[in-house]
């Protein structure tokens, strides 16, 4: 290789180092956007939450409020599922009363379809009283990857998946592999 060949070489290097290094960073969201996201994750995962709790249901238009078309019916599922253990544990007297959560996000990225948003959830239930005695309350922290995409001017939910897989999981999430 000659000289000029190097030197041609050298240049469309660094040129390209360049052309790489200036390219635009991803979008990041701004507070609006974040407080909307996590609002709705919150009131999707409390729905969820709420499924084990005595005489409560939701519909497949609660569902849609915050789930995307392709997702309902997998929600649906493990909606029914959650409504199965707790009318199962009914007749040992374990009835759970109420169920509170909140998130924090961990990581909220932009994506070209959508976003990613990694999130840890606290969430608190609450039990009836066995035997005439009231036991404490339990709560968890649950990690989760939630994908969302853009619908008009809001986000909706298109999944909804534990950060580490693996058992065992919440009393209030049904395993991803049964659904």
């Amino acid at each position: 290789m000659t000289r000029q060949q190097r030197m041609l070489v050298s240049v469309a290097v660094a040129a390209l180092l360049a052309v790489t290094s200036c390219a635009a960073p991803a979008p990041q969201p701004d507070a609006e956007a974040k407080g909307a996201v996590q609002s709705l994750i919150e009131r999707a995962i409390d729905r969820r939450n709420h499924q084990v709790v005595t005489g409560f249901s939701s519909t497949k238009d609660e569902i849609s409020m915050d789930f995307v078309p392709a997702a309902i019916e997998g929600i649906e599922l493990e909606y029914r599922k959650l409504h199965q253990r707790r009318d199962a544990i009914a007749p040992y007297g374990v009835l759970l009363t109420d169920t509170g959560s909140e998130i924090t996000i961990k990581k909220f990225t932009i994506t070209q379809t959508g976003a990613k948003v990694e999130i840890s959830e606290q969430t608190q239930l609450e039990h009836g009283p066995v035997n005439g005695v009231q036991g404490p309350g339990e709560w968890y922290v649950y990690d989760q990857t939630v994908e969302l995409e853009r619908t008009g001017d809001a986000w909706k939910i298109s999944s909804i998946a534990p950060e580490n897989p693996g058992k065992p999981y919440p009393t209030t999430v049904v395993d991803p592999d049964t659904i």
